[in-house]
């Protein structure tokens, strides 16, 4: 059974790089309903991968967490608004990968648009996911009200009044914030598809690179740092750090959070 699961977990790996081969319980635990639904072992599914490829996808809806909310590291997102308004009258590209839902991509078109009339800047925000399910999701922008989107909303604003309309079942972002954001699936390990990305001022990809082994993590910030501007800017989740890397960013600290900027020495 071990031999096994970790067949299937490197073929995990190949596919989207997400490195189970070291806890391949995790892994058996995350598939296991899925098994269940086939009535398949193991040992078949992978036969099963192999012959149906759209199985690939309901294979990354089981093995990824898309665990997200509004505002979310909230200290991070103040200083990619400090950020902005230092700049004026400029075509912004904001690259937010996982997107998940939408509540990380649409909180940034909030912050921005604050900003809209003061700055002049035009912003546009890329949001990309390898799970088309909840791109999908994403792409309505409506959240029921018993989901756990809107828990930790800045105190004193009025975010929730201002950019989202209000029903009976939840809240659908207003199509002003809509039209700042577009979606589309993206595999981080697909590094020859960081190509068509280009002149991008700000990525966010927070709370994804523990999935990764350290090779993989150095070849997506050599990716990210190939598509950034000069003085462009990557921000990670608060529990990430690739200080340690040579990876040709330098770290910003502030007195509330850390972020990257480019390093073009």
């Amino acid at each position: 059974m071990e031999n096994i699961l970790l067949e299937l977990a490197l073929k995990i790996k190949e596919y989207c790089g997400i490195d189970f081969t070291t806890n391949l319980a995790s892994l058996e635990l995350k598939i296991s309903r899925r098994l269940n639904e086939l009535r398949l072992t193991v040992e078949e599914y992978l036969v099963y991968l192999h012959k149906d490829l759209i199985e690939w996808e309901k294979l990354v809806e089981q093995i990824t967490i898309n665990e997200t909310y509004f505002f979310r590291e909230f200290s991070q997102l103040e200083e990619f608004q400090n950020l902005l308004k230092k700049q004026t009258g400029k075509q912004i590209n904001v690259w937010c990968i996982p997107c998940s839902t939408g509540d990380e991509a649409y909180s940034l078109a909030i912050l921005a648009h604050e900003l809209e009339y003061s700055t002049g800047n035009r912003v546009r925000i890329i949001a990309a996911d390898i799970n088309k399910k909840v791109l999908d999701h994403a792409k309505k922008g409506f959240y029921p009200k018993n989901s756990l989107a809107f828990r930790r909303l800045p105190e004193n604003k009025e975010y929730l009044k201002k950019y989202f309309i209000e029903t009976d079942a939840g809240y659908e972002v207003i199509n002003e914030i809509k039209q700042m954001v577009s979606f589309e699936p993206f595999n981080l390990t697909d590094y020859p598809s960081y190509a068509k990305f280009n002149q991008i001022d700000f990525i966010f990809c927070r709370n994804v690179l523990f999935y990764f082994n350290e090779e993989i993590i150095k070849k997506i910030i050599a990716s990210f740092h190939s598509v950034l501007k000069i003085d462009g800017y990557l921000f990670l989740g608060h529990a990430e750090s690739i200080s340690s890397f040579e990876s040709k960013f330098v770290s910003v600290h502030t007195q509330d959070t850390y972020y990257y900027k480019k390093d073009n020495i």
